[in-house]
């Protein structure tokens, strides 16, 4: 049951995004369940608190680092939405 509860909230958060194709880019540093260490430098992110996700990634907005061009297009509905899904 906490699968698709999970299920239900990922394709929630998808829709809102762009394009599907978000999260996977997301994915390709961060490992498919957000369980890797982007480029070997980041926290990882299934071990961040929702409001440590939303903070960070409020920061990559308007920060000199390699994530700003990722995070910059985000409103802050779709952070707030991707804190809730992957954070704890």
């Amino acid at each position: 049951m906490k699968l698709i509860k999970y299920i239900f909230i990922l394709l929630a958060v998808i829709a809102t995004l762009s394009s599907a194709s978000y999260i996977t880019v997301c994915q390709s540093c961060h490992g498919k369940n957000f369980e890797k260490r982007a480029l070997g430098k980041s926290r990882v992110v299934k071990n961040l608190k929702k409001e440590e996700i939303a903070k960070r990634l409020r920061y990559f907005k308007t920060s000199n680092s390699i994530m700003k061009r990722f995070a910059s297009p985000l409103s802050d509905k779709q952070i707030n939405q991707i804190a809730n899904v992957f954070g704890k």
